[in-house]
Order: C-alpha cells, then structure tokens, then sequence
C-alpha cells in the first residue's frame, strides 16, 4: 500500500513539473543581475491592450515611424519595482478614438540601478536620430544624456529588440518622466 501512494506521489510531482501554465513576470527574477528571463516575456507578446495587466503602468510610451504606414509604438511600464519595455502594432482605433495595441515584443523585466532610468524616442546612435532606439541612462543635469546602462533597438518587422553596442549613444532629456 505504502509503495503505491509513493508511485501515485512521484507521478503528481512529474505532472506539476511538466505544467504549461505561464509563470509571473517575477517567477524567473535573478537578484545577480536584476532581470527576468526570456522566458517570461512571453505572457505579454500577444496581449491586447487596453485594458493593461493588473499592476502595471505606463511610464512613457511614444509611436515610431512615419504616420502613414503601420503604427507601432514603444512603451515603458513601471510593474512594481521594475520596468518592462514592449512593442505594440496598432490594431485599431474604437468609436472613442481610443487605440487598441497588441503586443509583439518585449524585453526582460529590468530593475534600474539607482540614479538611472529609461529613455526613447530621442535617442541618437553617432549623431544620427533613432527613435527606434531604447535605453537605460544615467541621470544627469545635461541636455544630453551619454552614460549609457544599456540600449536596444526594436525591429517592428521582426517583432525583436536587438542588444547595441554602447558606444556612440546618446539621448536628449526633454521629455524624460524624471
């Protein structure tokens, strides 16, 4: 009898390891490096907004690309401690007027080093605008903010943000939340 509850023990353990059930933005959290995994940006791609997930709020959010053409949009979102960046393709707009995004990408939830924060739309790579670009800067009294934590630069087309070198890289301050 004992050897059986074991078996029927071992066999709950194995399906439970096995669970499909997405895991929480922080399930995945390293205190070593400050982020979450890949892995749980996945419960964002594919969302629709609005309405945004419980808890969550954006810091700034901001459209790429010519008006003409399929409307895209970046977004920072604060989530507790952290921050979470995501692409969104316009769906469409309601009788309101109020627009209805999906998401197609998103990095890794970060946590900010104190003194530095998220900055897009008014970044240059070389001196050459590049509003695709989003980054972690340092906090500075400057018109142009150079100390760079980290950048990428989304691709709408392949629904991706790419890691940049640091170098070269730089923001203006207008229009920061801080």
């Amino acid at each position: 009898m004992t050897l059986r509850w074991i078996g029927l023990y071992c066999m709950l353990l194995g399906l439970l390891s096995c669970s499909t059930m997405p895991k929480s933005p922080t399930a995945q959290h390293s205190k070593k490096t400050g982020v979450t995994s890949e892995s749980s940006t996945r419960i964002y791609v594919g969302l629709k907004t609005p309405p945004m997930p419980k808890g969550h709020e954006t810091e700034i959010g901001y459209l790429l690309g010519p008006e003409d053409k399929d409307k895209y949009a970046i977004e920072v979102v604060n989530f507790g401690s952290k921050k979470i960046v995501w692409m969104e393709r316009l769906l469409y707009h309601d009788e309101k007027g109020r627009a209805h995004w999906k998401i197609i990408a998103a990095l890794p939830p970060q946590i900010l080093p104190a003194g530095y924060q998220f900055s897009g739309g008014n970044c240059l790579n070389e001196n050459r605008p590049q509003p695709e670009i989003v980054a972690i800067f340092k906090t500075e009294k400057r018109k142009n903010l150079t100390q760079v934590h980290k950048a990428w630069k989304a691709d709408p087309q392949k629904a991706t943000f790419e890691p940049l070198p640091l170098k070269g890289i730089q923001c203006n301050r207008e229009g920061l939340s801080h």
